[in-house]
């Protein structure tokens, strides 16, 4: 039985039918932006309201933000003056700098458009920020959220039509999947708009538009220098930007090439007022959720320290402390500071790991408080637990390796990281200062190696990550500008 059929013989659904029919073409519309005759479900006004409504809830989720009135203001005037050359120059924008390492911008309907410090501290220049807001202002301009949402809403309700027309089981199946894969692929339909739009706003306001071509490349390394420290594999995996701006730097390269947009004679790129505006940008996490700084874990809210094995690279978790090797060992660090009910540290540990088959374990003293230890053997793989009791709350550190011969190294260095296990005072915790981003001049007997060893961070993959922020290949040059970690 056809679909035609289907709706002669049922009367209720050919009178919603009818209505839903209504409903689309009273809302149809040309977008300012691209010119094409849309239905939207969702008005100018009701896109501000949501915006709105959505706005604080953003901040709050990606760590607040960053407070710099001064860089706030610079990206204000970029995005304000990429507005200007829009098809909507006098809706009210709103550019938010998120204080969150994570590297990400993204916008919400009605005008909302956030860029974390992560992200800047990645560009190399003006014309790359100016991109990335370009890209984002694509999306408020041709009223992308607007139009998911109607197609959602539209394929929704053409969906429960279908189902009661037909109680065939694997047809409603098929259709959902249709449905589906329909979204899908309309997304990367709104991303490929809103790189034609970037490229647009980008040439009208005077900015190189191949900047942001450049900028994914770099965002690309970025992926893979992510997936490398974490031991992930490229193919499967691509970092938060990537994933919801699935473009790539060839895709924007050939948007750019074949954009009927007048190309700018002189255009614009300012890599030395860009460097000197993010001169002192924080790095990494925020202070208050520890640092790691000249190889050492600093936590001020649990007033804390202690020293980081060499072979780990460590990343600062919401949850834990994360090191791993390049083996595929790891060590976590994490704390305890519920209600302590057990006394003896080895009733905890046996509690802590569900096991009561403790191998070697032993107690003693780690700077005036009481630790213990213990290895376990679980799935082939050695385990070193290990707690350190500060009143309530129990300092805990996990090992764990399938590699016997390199777990006795890295049981050697944990070993050294809970000797320096200490609890700072309030006066040195006053003084802990965040990592940050300084721009320096290249001397002429600097190399890459001798720059990056100026950093405060983790000595493993710092000269990645040097590389990664300045996109550099090959020897600076004597009086160039670069961008170097520290923490003074």
């Amino acid at each position: 039985m056809n679909i035609i059929n289907l709706f002669k013989k049922n009367r209720k659904c050919r009178k919603n039918y009818f209505l839903i029919l209504f409903l689309f073409i009273s809302s149809c519309q040309i977008n300012p932006a691209t010119g094409v005759n849309e239905v939207t479900l969702i008005s100018n006004e009701e896109e501000r309201l949501i915006g709105k409504d959505e706005h604080l809830k953003i901040i709050k989720q990606y760590g607040g933000e960053y407070k710099n009135v001064k860089l706030q203001n610079y990206i204000n005037s970029i995005g304000i003056f990429l507005v200007s050359t829009s098809e909507l120059p006098n809706l009210k924008f709103t550019f938010t700098l998120l204080d969150t390492p994570i590297v990400n911008a993204f916008a919400l309907p009605g005008g909302y458009i956030y860029i974390t410090r992560g992200l800047l501290s990645i560009c190399q220049n003006e014309a790359q920020l100016a991109g990335v807001l370009a890209h984002e202002i694509g999306h408020v301009t041709a009223r992308h959220a607007a139009n998911r949402y109607t197609k959602s809403v539209g394929i929704g309700v053409l969906n429960n039509i279908l189902n009661v027309i037909s109680k065939n089981k694997i047809i409603s199946s098929v259709i959902n999947q249709s449905s589906g894969l329909y979204l899908l692929s309309y997304s990367r339909k709104q991303e490929y708009e809103a790189d034609k739009l970037s490229v647009r706003y980008m040439t009208r306001a005077g900015f190189e538009p191949k900047e942001m071509s450049n900028f994914l490349k770099i965002m690309e390394e970025y992926s893979v220098l992510q997936n490398k420290i974490i031991g992930r594999d490229n193919k499967n995996s691509r970092s938060d930007l990537l994933l919801t701006h699935p473009s790539s730097s060839k895709r924007v390269l050939q948007v750019i090439n074949e954009s009927k947009t007048k190309s700018v004679s002189n255009p614009i790129v300012a890599k030395e007022i860009f460097l000197k505006k993010i001169d002192g940008l924080n790095f990494g996490e925020k202070i208050e959720e520890g640092i790691i700084k000249n190889g050492h874990f600093f936590h001020p809210k649990l007033k804390i320290s202690f020293k980081l094995t060499k072979k780990f690279y460590f990343i600062n978790t919401s949850k834990n402390l994360l090191g791993v090797s390049d083996d595929g060992a790891k060590v976590i660090f994490d704390i305890d500071n519920k209600t302590i009910r057990i006394d003896k540290l080895r009733d905890y540990l046996e509690q802590w790991s569900s096991s009561s088959e403790l191998n070697k374990y032993k107690e003693f003293s780690v700077n005036g408080l009481k630790a213990a230890e213990a290895i376990l053997k679980i799935n082939s793989k050695d385990i070193k637990i290990l707690v350190i009791r500060n009143n309530s709350i129990l300092y805990r550190f996990m090992l764990i390796s399938g590699n016997k011969k390199n777990f006795n190294n890295y049981n050697e260095e944990l070993s050294e990281t809970l000797r320096s296990f200490n609890i700072k005072n309030t006066e040195f915790i006053e003084k802990l200062l965040p990592n940050k981003i300084k721009i320096i001049s290249v001397n002429a007997n600097d190399t890459i190696d001798s720059l990056h060893k100026k950093q405060s961070i983790q000595k493993k993959y710092s000269k990645d990550i040097f590389i990664l922020i300045n996109n550099i290949k090959d020897r600076p040059k004597p009086g160039q500008k670069v961008k170097v970690i520290v923490n003074n």
